[in-house]
């Protein structure tokens, strides 16, 4: 009989177990990234580039995100999590263990056997089956989003370590203009041309601007070791990186309401969202049975067998306990999935926003004033070759133009984080979104 139950619960749990699948992570981590992520990783292991990836050339800011999806100490911590979760959806699939209890004989008792088997293990089964594969899928899901993240935190590096480099370099060449420029002044002031102080006041902003040349160079240090942080690449041994520029992605031509309703559809923390509620309430409805407690029981002494069913009344403990903490959980992810949905419409209207208002300023700032800046300069470098002013005129030229290039690449640095922090409202690649368009 033992032997026969046994074989009907496996068959049973094997039944529960064919009905659900687990997420493929690493497929949808690749769909939403265009990024592969390493198959096994020890943490003892150095880190690595990615098929494909060279930094000799420059390192792009898709390239960084595949060297952080690649390398990612975080990302490779949250996959731990889903080892766990598919530990427990293993543990739900197996039934109890039977308990044998030995009774030894004394007097003229013979040897005596007692089996007991909770049966309420197999009967709620599935339930338990149910609980623990929504929470496996909401931790996928979860391991996705934070794959999403880590993506957007490589491009915000990026974007940083971008505008460091230009930044240098911009405040470099300010530094050498002035530098002319007030070597030009003393010298007038030596032959009687201008005023002394005008000599001093020259040199002081040369210096200035000196100084801020060599603090630019140090802050490139630092956003190329906070890269290196998020690229999970801090192997300091290898070359100096520098940046390789490429094109900024043009934004979709999709509406608001339509991105805020792709980002409700396609977020994979809006999706883990709602299998945690739906894994709250499978816990809900196991918990209404937990009181239900019942076993089989079979006793042998000597060649005589018997057997029958144990049940636990439940008289005092109906589980109320359980059930009411249940309750508060289902309640908490209900109210969780609301804060999501409201955040994920927050977040695409701030990107948004942000993105058209640095778009808009770029734009009118490479047209107007830089454009200006430029011609000014070809202005003064044609009255300079012609002798009708001196060379200090075309250094003042050159600084100006200078100065608008430095507001110029903190406006491209703006339209790139915006892109970036777009791509995370979205849960995914903006290129994807604007093949989608193109197919449709």
């Amino acid at each position: 009989m033992v032997r026969s139950a046994a074989h009907c619960g496996l068959l049973w749990l094997a039944a529960c177990a064919a009905s659900h699948e687990s997420t493929d992570v690493l497929r949808d981590v690749e769909d939403r990234t265009g990024h592969q992520l390493q198959d096994e990783l020890e943490p003892d292991q150095p880190a690595s580039l990615p098929e494909g990836v060279r930094v000799d050339d420059g390192l792009t800011e898709d390239e960084a995100v595949a060297i952080a999806l690649w390398n990612s100490p975080r990302l490779r911590a949250d996959l731990t999590r889903l080892e766990s979760a598919r530990g427990d959806l293993a543990g739900a699939r197996r039934p109890s263990n039977p308990t044998l209890r030995f009774l030894f004989p004394a007097g003229p008792q013979q040897l005596g056997l007692l089996l007991t088997w909770p049966l309420e293990n197999l009967a709620f089964s599935r339930r338990r089956i149910s609980v623990a594969q929504a929470d496996l899928d909401a931790v996928a899901r979860s391991v996705v989003q934070t794959a999403v993240e880590v993506a957007r935190d490589a491009r915000l590096a990026h974007v940083e370590w971008q505008l460091a480099v230009d930044r240098m370099e911009v405040r470099q060449t300010l530094a050498e203009r002035a530098d002319e420029l007030a070597a030009i002044v003393e010298a007038r002031g030596l032959t009687g041309d201008v005023p002394p102080r005008e000599g001093d006041a020259a040199r002081t902003d040369a210096l200035v601007a000196s100084d801020e040349a060599r603090r630019a160079t140090g802050d490139v240090e630092l956003a190329e070791a906070r890269l290196r942080v998020q690229l999970g690449w801090t192997d300091a041994t290898g070359a100096p990186l520098r940046p390789q520029p490429e094109p900024t992605s043009e934004l979709t031509t999709l509406g608001p309401a339509e991105l805020e309703a792709l980002a409700l559809e396609s977020r994979p923390d809006l999706r883990a969202s709602q299998l945690s509620i739906d894994a709250a309430r499978a816990r809900l409805r196991l918990a209404r049975v937990g009181a239900l407690r019942f076993a089989a029981v079979g006793s042998g002494s000597g060649t005589s067998f018997t057997g029958g069913p144990q049940v636990e009344l439940p008289i005092f403990d109906q589980n109320q306990a359980s059930i009411a903490r249940a309750h508060a959980q289902l309640e908490a992810a209900q109210w969780t999935d609301r804060q999501l949905r409201m955040q994920a419409i927050a977040d695409v209207t701030q990107a948004r926003i942000q993105y058209d208002r640095a778009l808009a300023s770029l734009t009118e700032y490479r047209d107007a004033i830089v454009g200006a800046r430029e011609r000014d300069l070809e202005i003064v470098t044609r009255t300079f070759e012609v002798g009708e002013i001196d060379y200090s005129g075309v250094l003042i030229a050159s600084q100006q133009l200078q100065s608008a290039r430095l507001r110029e690449v903190e406006l491209q640095a703006e339209v790139r984080r915006a892109l970036a922090e777009l791509e995370r409202a979205l849960g995914r690649r903006l290129e994807t979104v604007q093949l989608e368009e193109a197919a449709s």
